[in-house]
């Protein structure tokens, strides 16, 4: 290994070794030991019991382990759940509304119990509503709008952090005011101090609604400054905590001046939440439909209903039961409460320090390098969520010829250093390196014109390409995270096969075909047959489509697989050789789809 990749490793072992020591300082002289081997236990039985830590699949490369780096997008199953639902739950599971049988009593007992657990986790009282809704936030927020009375509303919002498009069915009854950012990245209080105190919206219910934490940057923002600024004109203080949920302490402090009306939700975020409903916590004060029918009228809302006349119809006066219409996501509440518990059981210090070490190492590893660049504010305090561009390296001289005939995609009119499209960087993790990440937008189209600085004009020339059906042209980054549970041999390989791609990825180009309708890119089996078979390699570099190394990776299928380590060192080994084998002399022609302007082709192809 070179002495570098030495000295960076041996970083990493320094920084993560100290979590023990940072966790053990928090707590008395007599306590300190024990309780941070505890915390790192749990952290390891944590590491036990995700669903797929062996997992491997095919790619065009070889067989890969599969190395989670998606949390932000969903968390992993846990056995220690899925045991618990088949043994405890599914054994005894029956409709809610009865109680005059074994299981219906049962199962009704136990979804209470869930929902009461989850509500306590999140800091709601007596004055709040917990509503289990749809599979995520977004159903969560269209819930709230459901309940609350629209006419005059004024929706404000954050361009920067919200997905304005989850409020598009309040928008045509209320006035939407986007507030911006400020030097650093983060709502424009001052802006927002504005707005709100704006007498264009006086005696006019204003609503804010924000979201805690980037799921771009991982950049948070002071939700208790937020809501006390919202609270101090008299609006409702509303949080989006999807991306930051699964790590950060949610505490409603419903009616204090800095607590929040409502609070959205994604439990499929959280380690063992795949296959959870969303979630909205509110003040009751933002439920309108007190004196009207619920929202979705059915089984379990109704307190009698005679069939002769709709107003002899009597609903339930609780909103957690009259919003609650027919069967309710019985395991899924259960399956909610249990992801809360693991979140609780590790404990937010564990998680905080484990995190704020991968941050700074990762943003220390990405900042040094000079084709890598972190979209968003890197110097404030982020949760280890990242968002970049790689773009070639610019000293790779030989590449960036071109053979007579060939397109250069390196380069453009405006002579603008292109990155690689974001979707090519992931298909490469996933390919090489088995490593699961996300290319695109994020649902994050606003936030991504402003950190891509995609100005107005060239927006509406993309739109209409892609109305000409061209969606390849979108614009968007790469995405992975580094969420607490993952090992220190993990984030290491991760980081290592981002700098790989940042060297090399160009290089790899001419392997794959960009499809401009979609954005995907689709392996060529002949190129790589033609460039890497062509020298020869070993069986080393694992190309699956030669037919005696077929064959031959059939017969070590049966051995005992390598320390996961190893296998990493293996894969980063393996891409050196391949890249290597691959020509230093761009042959590829690209043809660029008649209509399509190569100034808004804003990477490589």
């Amino acid at each position: 290994m070179p002495s570098l990749q030495l000295q960076e490793a041996a970083a990493v072992d320094e920084a993560v070794s100290s979590m023990m020591s940072l966790l053990g300082n928090a707590m008395s002289s007599e306590k300190k030991g024990s309780a941070a081997a505890a915390a790192e236990q749990r952290v390891e039985w944590l590491r036990s019991q995700l669903i797929g830590k062996d997992a491997e699949f095919d790619t065009p490369f070889g067989r890969r382990l599969l190395t989670y780096a998606d949390h932000t997008a969903s968390g992993r199953s846990l056995r220690y759940i899925e045991d618990y639902l088949l043994n405890e739950v599914l054994p005894f599971y029956g409709n809610t509304h009865t109680e005059d049988s074994h299981v219906g009593s049962k199962t009704t007992r136990l979804v209470h119990k869930a929902a009461r657990y989850v509500k306590r986790c999140m800091g709601g009282g007596a004055g709040d509503a917990l509503l289990f809704c749809g599979a995520g936030t977004t159903a969560a927020i269209r819930r709230l709008q459901e309940g609350f009375s629209r006419a005059a509303l004024v929706l404000i919002v954050a361009i920067n952090f919200n997905d304005i498009q989850n409020y598009k069915k309040i928008k045509s009854l209320a006035e939407v005011v986007e507030v911006g950012v400020d030097g650093d990245g983060l709502v424009d209080v001052a802006a927002l101090r504005r707005a709100l105190a704006s007498p264009r919206y006086a005696d006019r219910p204003m609503l804010g609604s924000f979201s805690a934490c980037s799921n771009v940057t991982g950049i948070a923002v002071d939700t208790r400054e937020l809501a006390r600024v919202l609270h101090q004109h008299g609006a409702f203080a509303c949080f989006d905590f999807a991306a930051s949920g699964p790590y950060v302490k949610i505490d409603m402090k419903s009616g204090e001046v800095d607590g929040y009306d409502a609070v959205f939700l994604s439990p499929h975020k959280f380690i063992g939440g795949p296959g959870t409903p969303g979630i909205l916590l509110m003040n009751k004060s933002l439920y309108r439909l007190n004196s009207q029918p619920p929202s979705m009228c059915g089984g379990g809302t109704v307190a009698y209903v005679n069939g002769f006349n709709e107003e002899d119809t009597l609903y339930y006066d609780d909103i957690e039961e009259r919003e609650d219409a027919g069967t309710p996501p019985i395991v899924q509440k259960i399956r909610a409460s249990l992801a809360f518990w693991v979140k609780e059981y590790i404990g937010y210090e564990t998680m905080e320090l484990h995190e704020r070490v991968y941050s700074e190492m990762a943003m220390k590893r990405l900042l040094d390098n000079p084709n890598i660049k972190v979209l968003g504010n890197t110097t404030v305090d982020r949760l280890p969520i990242f968002s970049f561009l790689i773009y070639p390296p610019v000293e790779d001289s030989l590449f960036l010829r071109v053979e007579p005939g060939c397109y250069n995609s390196l380069e453009n009119k405006t002579n603008k250093r292109l990155p690689l499209h974001g979707r090519f960087v992931t298909k490469l993790l996933n390919d090489l390196f088995g490593i699961q990440a996300r290319g695109g937008c994020a649902c994050a189209g606003p936030y991504g014109h402003i950190l891509l600085d995609v100005n107005n004009e060239l927006s509406l020339r993309i739109r209409s390409a892609i109305l000409e059906g061209y969606s390849g042209l979108k614009p968007g980054w790469t995405r992975l995270s580094f969420a607490y549970y993952l090992s220190k041999e993990e984030f290491k390989f991760i980081l290592s096969a981002i700098e790989f791609i940042a060297a090399y990825g160009h290089r790899f180009l001419p392997l794959y075909k960009f499809d401009w309708i979609t954005g995907n890119w689709t392996f060529r089996e002949q190129a790589i047959k033609y460039h890497v078979l062509r020298e020869e390699l070993s069986l080393a570099t694992s190309v699956q489509y030669a037919e005696n190394i077929k064959s031959r990776i059939a017969k070590n299928l049966d051995k005992k697989p390598e320390p996961n380590h190893m296998r990493f060192e293996t894969y980063l080994e393996n891409a050196r050789k391949i890249a290597r084998s691959l020509p230093n002399i761009n042959q590829q022609i690209v043809s660029i789809p008649k209509g399509v302007d190569p100034d808004m082709v804003l990477f490589h192809i």
